[in-house]
């Protein structure tokens, strides 16, 4: 696999979505609709070649490999390209017109335009490369050079007049390249330019997140053919005359032009917590008692939800378990205590830590008073009460935090093992 395009710092909570497969297409006409006329060349000469050109078709781009997205410290989109899993293809046309013109009027001769040669060649080729070829890639640019049909030889014996024949001879050696590399992809609205440079996605809360991603690629392409006529004439006022004998080299460059591939969308399923409650008030508990109450932890998105939970506040409440998981369409649960050590108001907050990148970080608030113990009651009891409407009571214990610990942990594997 080639580098990532996004490259996440290690992080002992990273959080991935699950892959998706890129396929990027696209077809650029690189050669489309280009016409060339040399006009009569040499001039002055008393026998001249002119070649008229005309190109058509182009290449066509296929890359794929997976794409990603990463959080919790910022949801970001990757994408990776498979190895040897670029494709670059030329396929296109060449239409060749040669055409003599003959004054002979200087001699006694004839004089008139003739065209001698009219073929197609075909060009085309292939390239296999790792996607995608963007700014600071192992290989920023993809090439073609075809010299399929290097030398295509025209060689006529041509009666033009009655009794004068002309001979021509031609070798016709073109050259044809193409280049394709990538300027940037555009994901929502991030943007990426170079092959290790990380986009940023705002999160969004929802079951699912959509990328919206457009590849943009840079395409080239240059003809180069080189003409070599030889051209006589044989007359019987003149006999056989050689008339022309020259080198004659052509370039018919496109120009580069940027151009969008389709767009193309990546869902990622996502993880989204919803807690049965966003605050709990466990009322009025004797010094000497304690209460605890159950909160769902509900999944309503499309990945796995996971995360931990702690307390930050008065050391009054305690939460157990302190991780919780659910898969799609489930709940887990966790159970709160509230076990006051002194008298008066207590408060806290319930701290969910998850993988949801919309809200990592999701807080219940937490309320309790303590008040003075029935001096006249021995403490035998545990209150219990839920808002998921499961309400449980604990069997009797010879003391009151390690008994709550133990009716805490049945609690909770029982509401487990509901859900």
């Amino acid at each position: 696999m080639t580098p990532t395009i996004v490259l996440l710092a290690a992080s002992a909570w990273a959080y991935e979505s699950e892959t998706q497969p890129v396929l990027l297409e696209d077809s650029a006409p690189v050669f489309e609709n280009i016409a060339f006329d040399s006009g009569i060349i040499p001039s002055g000469s008393p026998v001249g070649v002119q070649f008229t050109l005309g190109t058509k078709g182009g290449t066509d781009v296929r890359m794929e490999g997976e794409a990603n997205l990463s959080w919790p410290d910022d949801v970001t989109f990757a994408a990776e390209g498979e190895a040897r899993k670029g494709y670059f293809e030329l396929d296109a046309s060449l239409d060749a017109i040669t055409s003599v013109v003959i004054d002979l009027s200087s001699y006694g001769g004839p004089s008139g335009s003739f065209e001698i040669d009219h073929r197609s060649l075909a060009m085309d080729g292939r390239a296999i490369f790792d996607p995608f070829v963007l700014e600071g890639s192992a290989q920023p640019r993809v090439e073609i050079e075809d010299t399929t049909d290097s030398t295509q030889l025209i060689n006529y014996s041509y009666e033009i007049f009655a009794g004068v024949s002309l001979d021509f001879t031609a070798d016709m050696t073109p050259t044809i390249t193409v280049g394709f590399e990538g300027v940037q992809w555009l994901a929502n609205e991030g943007v990426i330019t170079e092959e290790n440079e990380p986009v940023v996605i705002t999160p969004e809360q929802g079951a699912d997140f959509i990328v919206d991603t457009v590849f943009r690629g840079l395409y080239d392409g240059t003809i180069a053919l080189v003409f070599d006529p030889q051209v006589s004439v044989t007359a019987p006022f003149l006999g056989t005359i050689p008339l022309v004998s020259f080198e004659y080299p052509l370039e018919l460059v496109t120009d580069s032009f940027e151009q969008d591939f389709e767009q193309v969308s990546f869902t990622f399923p996502m993880p989204v917590l919803q807690p049965g409650s966003d605050a709990e008030d466990l009322g009025e508990v004797e010094l000497t008692q304690l209460r605890t109450v159950n909160i769902p932890i509900e999944n309503v998105g499309n990945l796995a939800l996971q995360g931990t939970a702690s307390i930050e506040g008065s050391t009054a409440f305690t939460v157990f378990p302190t991780q919780f998981n659910a898969a799609p369409g489930t709940s887990d649960g966790l159970v709160v205590t509230f076990a006051p050590g002194e008298l008066g108001a207590a408060s806290a907050e319930l701290v969910l830590t998850s993988n949801d990148p919309g809200y990592p970080d999701i807080r219940v608030l937490l309320s309790g008073t303590g008040i003075e113990a029935d001096g006249g009651q021995e403490v035998t009891t545990t209150i219990v009460e839920s808002t998921s409407g499961c309400g449980c009571e604990s069997s009797p214990a010879s003391s009151a935090l390690p008994g709550a610990l133990a009716a805490v942990g049945a609690l909770a594997a029982l509401r487990r093992r509901r859900a």
